[in-house]
């Protein structure tokens, strides 16, 4: 009876023994249950950005390029949340990676550039067609919206046409020739004393390509001449003074060009470079000639309808005859006029914020 009743207690205690066992592998075997509801809500709030956000080169835009490494980032996050296998080292660093990335895509929000000096901005981007009379919208916020208007018919009677821009996107910049242009009203905002003009051109034909003109040589023009170096003009109290940059540029290529020019200085840069050759000295800053509010004109550098038909007047109204005037044939676009000389800093991140 003592045998057959040890035999039992040594059974159970076996028994009990096994099933402590498997009791204690199981609960050190046991994985902690990986809690992802921080990394789901890292990706809902990064989808959100996308899609609230877009690239562009306008101020509160983001660089062009910027979103597709964040969208990489979000992709791997949600693998990670869709892995029922994934670790807790796996959570902790798609979250810090994600983490990163929309750091680095907010970093790429275009900043205002002088803003407070930032005159007019003209992007192109709004215009639906371009057809006389339609309004091209003035970015800047200070309201000098302009107006597509036609070539004089001495030159074609030419008007402004949409195209591809620097980016390859359709109907996104202006294409002009034959004396195409845009209108905007007089403002003595417009002809400051000191100076700095910004655009996107892209020439199609080896000719003097005026783009940009405050009554021409009397107040301001920027353009490109015969031999396609970047040439200015602005005129002060004792008459005009031009000079032209160092480099000339390649036909049917998208340029950022920009001159800024103050009493004693012009400069040129291009492609967010400052331009090497040196310029004379100029003894007086532009001014405005008084009784004369000439329009500013983009793709040439007097009103259309207004071109004198010969220069017996000249010197009474000031009228340019048509002969001394000229027009671009080329792209257009992010035309920007400041009221200040921008640094070279201020230049080149114009420039890093619309380059292609």
């Amino acid at each position: 009876m003592k045998t057959n009743h040890v035999k039992m207690l040594l059974s159970a205690m076996v028994v009990l023994l096994i099933a402590w066992g498997f009791s204690a592998c199981s609960s050190n075997d046991s994985t902690p249950k990986v809690v992802k509801t921080d990394l789901i809500a890292a990706v809902a709030a990064a989808n959100t950005l996308i899609s609230t956000t877009h690239e562009g080169v306008g101020t509160g835009d983001y660089l062009k390029g910027s979103q597709a490494p964040l969208i990489a980032a979000i992709e791997q996050a949600q693998l990670v949340v869709d892995n029922t296998a994934a670790t807790k080292a796996q959570v902790t660093a798609a979250i810090a990676n994600l983490t990163a990335a929309v750091t680095t895509y907010q970093n790429n929000k275009i900043t205002p550039i002088d803003p407070t000096n930032l005159v007019g901005q003209w992007t192109f981007d709004e215009i639906a067609s371009a057809t006389v009379g339609a309004t091209v919208k003035d970015y800047s916020g200070n309201s000098h919206d302009g107006t597509i208007k036609a070539g004089p018919a001495g030159w074609g009677s030419g008007v402004p046409a949409l195209t591809t821009d620097r980016y390859g996107n359709a109907n996104k910049a202006l294409l002009f020739d034959k004396g195409a242009n845009i209108e905007i009203p007089y403002s003595t905002a417009l002809n400051p004393a000191t100076l700095s003009i910004s655009a996107w051109v892209k020439l199609s034909e080896v000719r003097n390509n005026r783009f940009i003109g405050l009554h021409s040589w009397i107040g301001y023009k920027f353009e490109v001449q015969d031999a396609n170096y970047p040439f200015a003009t602005v005129g002060y109290s004792g008459g005009s003074y031009d000079r032209a940059a160092g480099a000339a540029l390649t036909q049917n290529t998208w340029y950022h060009l920009v001159v800024t020019f103050t009493a004693g200085e012009m400069i040129f840069y291009i492609n967010g470079v400052k331009d090497s050759k040196v310029q004379d000295a100029t003894p007086e800053p532009a001014v405005s000639i008084a009784g004369d509010p000439y329009n500013l004109v983009l793709g040439e550098d007097f009103p259309a309808d207004q071109y004198a038909a010969t220069t017996a007047n000249f010197d009474t109204d000031h009228k340019i005859p048509l002969d001394w005037g000229s027009y671009l044939h080329g792209s257009l676009d992010e035309v920007r006029i400041y009221k200040s000389v921008l640094t070279p800093t201020q230049v080149t991140s114009i420039y890093n914020a619309e380059k292609p």
